[in-house]
């Protein structure tokens, strides 16, 4: 099973076993607005969950990925990349939330940052996105931290966002 490790961190595929805490997270009032594609009916979500952990990791070698507290083993947020859809071009995302009790702590920077190294050294790759709504500040401090620069603005998943890009080699 593929994972990663950071100081306090543990990035990996998700099992069965991790559904509930996911499911729990996804519904939390300040992450749903961030997950749309999450229904609240538990079997349905179910069978996606499952479907995506024997598919995807298996087919691309990548996905979204649990984030764990390293020393308790809790799951508190997801994270990854995925190939996407972006302005009619196939991009390579960097996604993540996490569940309100462990946001502001440096988490994010942490496993994204972790991430974007493996991505970018062990996958290759040498352009990977980020589309984040205007109004989620956050996020995008931790893009702009992470080095990703705005683009411009995008539809994405019938929401407005902005596409914000962080490559290896830009172009001059």
């Amino acid at each position: 099973m593929f994972s990663l490790e950071t100081e306090r961190l543990v990035i990996r595929e998700m099992t069965q076993n991790d559904f509930d805490a996911y499911f729990r997270i996804c519904h939390q009032p300040e992450v749903h607005p961030y997950v749309p594609h999450i229904s609240d009916n538990r079997d349905i979500e179910y069978g996606r969950f499952v479907s995506y952990i024997q598919m995807v990791y298996s087919f691309y070698g990548f996905g979204l990925w649990g984030i764990f507290l390293k020393e308790q083993d809790i799951l508190i947020g997801q994270a990854g990349i995925e190939s996407q859809i972006v302005d009619e071009n196939g991009e390579i995302m960097l996604s993540y939330f996490l569940g309100n009790n462990f946001r502001s702590m440096g988490y994010a920077q942490e496993a994204c940052g972790k991430i974007l190294e493996y991505a970018r050294e062990e996958l290759e790759f040498d352009r990977i996105v980020a589309v984040i709504t205007p109004d989620n500040l956050p996020s995008i401090r931790l893009a702009v931290s992470l080095g990703f620069r705005r683009a411009k603005e995008t539809v994405y998943q019938e929401k407005t966002g902005d596409l914000y890009v962080w490559q290896e080699h830009p172009a001059s």
